[in-house]
């Protein structure tokens, strides 16, 4: 197993502060890295991570995360049995596909609450009580991605895991997960550009910012037991942006805001630590509220 260091040195102090501060915590902690089990990658990377945006807490709401916000009745979709099994049979359902599809425009939650529950089963119910009891932001939008994007993985026996193996294997990769994810397989691009591609063009509510957060902890946990080496892919997210425009405020010009940039700045001082540790470090930091204090 790798190991890394308990404190950095850069032309920042905020980034070493944050090194310190969470580091080792981000790197010993099981249930921050997603271990290459189907398992695993089912939960945290693809139902917890990959709709994690915009007010919508994914992770907590499948249960990769415990509740941030207490409240009374509500149970993860772990808890309930609803995988991604449940999630893309419900896709196949006509009524229930047709209306995510086009019959939510101008209408309330409850209308697609209605439609679950008429046509879903127990499965349609139990996943609206699982939303109607979710203390955090709620939409069509979020049911429709649970539902189609867990569709998609119906010829890959429902597994996400099997989807990357199959992606890598179209790639050219013959190893699986791959041990090299900066491999050049397309012109100049990467495994891992290449896979962040095809999730986006794949996955429904899965961009640029998405795309990356489905791949990088599931690759750190590779690269911390030394099955993979270096990798660049990171969540270039709101919080990450917005400290390195407080930083560069504050200090002048230091810290570079492009994802490339910012990956060569860090690998200028740090050249065989993959930059999702400064950017994990970074958003715990931002979470924290520390820039403020």
């Amino acid at each position: 197993m790798r190991s890394i260091p308990t404190e950095i040195k850069t032309a920042c102090w905020e980034l070493d502060y944050a090194w310190t501060t969470y580091s080792q915590v981000i790197f010993d902690k099981s249930d921050i890295l997603i271990q290459d089990t189907e398992a695993d990658l089912n939960w945290h990377a693809f139902l917890g991570h990959s709709i994690d945006m915009q007010g919508f807490r994914a992770a907590e709401f499948a249960g990769v995360d415990e509740l941030s916000k207490s409240v009374d009745g509500f149970r993860s979709l772990k808890q309930r049995g609803i995988g991604v099994k449940e999630l893309g049979k419900l896709w196949e359902i006509k009524p229930i596909r047709n209306h995510l599809l086009a019959g939510t425009q101008g209408t309330g939650i409850e209308s697609s609450y209605k439609v679950l529950r008429t046509e879903g089963g127990e499965i349609g119910g139990s996943l609206v009580e699982a939303f109607e009891t979710f203390p955090f932001r709620k939409g069509h939008k979020y049911i429709r991605a649970l539902l189609q994007n867990s569709s998609q993985l119906k010829k890959y026996n429902y597994s996400f895991r099997q989807w990357l193996e199959q992606q890598c294997y179209m790639f050219g990769v013959t190893s699986f997960p791959p041990s090299n994810f900066r491999q050049i397989v397309h012109v100049t691009k990467s495994v891992e550009d290449m896979l962040c591609e095809r999730l986006q063009a794949t996955f429904f509510m899965v961009g640029p910012e998405m795309a990356p957060y489905m791949l990088c902890d599931w690759q750190l946990w590779l690269w911390r037991e030394e099955r993979t080496e270096l990798f660049e892919t990171f969540k270039l997210d709101s919080f990450h942006a917005e400290f390195v425009e407080q930083v560069n405020a504050k200090h002048g010009l230091m810290v570079p805001s492009e994802k490339q940039s910012f990956t060569n700045w860090w690998h200028g001082y740090y050249p065989t630590l993959p930059p999702r540790l400064a950017n994990e470090c970074i958003w715990l930091y931002m979470e924290d509220g520390l820039f403020t204090k």
